[in-house]
């Protein structure tokens, strides 16, 4: 099973900063490698080494929506304080990285990011909906097959 969150560009990118630079107390107490993800509502679709993507939402014209990660989650917590600089957040997933492309690694400058954008995932079948949205397997392997396909281009 996959699961799909969705969330802004201004917390994807302070989440990918603490990602790489292991800054927030948070961070520290989990592996290299791992993602802090917020959400409001707990969900039966959560739990460990369930696979998440994470879906941006479009952001003016910085950005289009679409897929910027893939991971597996390997906890689930709830927050003690604020942590993303947009929003309150009770819960938070960490997630082990799978995937992450390396235009999102490298740059800020999202008119340079190659992901997943909505027109594709339209045309794979998937519907954006509000909340943590559970994402068959099938749907969720063509997912991964293009996300693995992104810096192989």
């Amino acid at each position: 099973m996959y699961v799909l969150f969705k969330g802004t560009l201004t917390n994807f990118l302070f989440s990918l900063d603490d990602y790489k630079t292991r800054k927030s107390k948070l961070i520290q107490k989990y592996p290299q490698g791992s993602f802090i993800w917020g959400f409001n509502r707990s969900s039966k679709l959560l739990e460990n080494q369930v696979r998440a993507f994470l879906y941006l939402n479009k952001s003016e014209s910085r950005l289009k929506g679409g897929i910027v990660l893939e991971g597996e989650i390997i906890d689930i917590a709830e927050l003690s304080e604020k942590y993303w600089p947009e929003g309150e957040w009770k819960y938070y997933v960490t997630l082990k990285i799978i995937y992450i492309p390396k235009s999102v690694l490298s740059t800020t400058d999202t008119t340079r990011w190659k992901i997943i954008d909505l027109d594709k995932l339209k045309e794979i079948g998937v519907k954006i909906l509000p909340g943590i949205q559970k994402i068959d397997n099938e749907l969720g392997r063509r997912i991964e097959k293009l996300l693995g396909e992104i810096d192989a281009n």
